[in-house]
């Protein structure tokens, strides 16, 4: 895989990376961005590589920051066919539904302790 180049405008103060170059790339400014993937035989790396540029260097050898861009691949095209309808299911409940569960036995006689018996 190659090199991916982006153009982007900086939002907070960055150095250029190129190697003579001490030019600051201020907020508002764009700059060039170089990655360089872990796979790429250039990288002896196992992270990607990432370099910023300002304009000044960018453009030095004589092609303009947009000329260097990577181009983007186009998006997948879309499918045509429509989606396939799904019925609802219709099943019928196996028991009926109950808000509490069934006793074991009825209850019959009702069990106090013998300090609420009334005198």
């Amino acid at each position: 895989m190659a090199e991916i180049r982006t153009v982007r405008t900086a939002r907070i103060h960055h150095g250029c990376d190129a190697y003579p170059c001490e030019n600051p790339i201020r907020p508002g400014e764009q700059y060039l961005v170089a990655s360089l993937p872990p796979s790429d035989e250039g990288n002896g790396t196992d992270h990607w590589l990432v370099m910023k540029v300002c304009r000044e260097s960018a453009e030095q050898y004589g092609q303009t920051m947009a000329e260097q861009v990577t181009p983007r691949q186009r998006p997948a095209r879309r499918r045509t066919r429509p989606a396939r309808r799904v019925e609802p299911l219709r099943t019928v409940p196996s028991r009926p539904f109950r808000d509490e569960p069934a006793l074991h036995r009825p209850i019959t006689t009702v069990h106090l302790p013998a300090a609420n018996i009334p005198a």
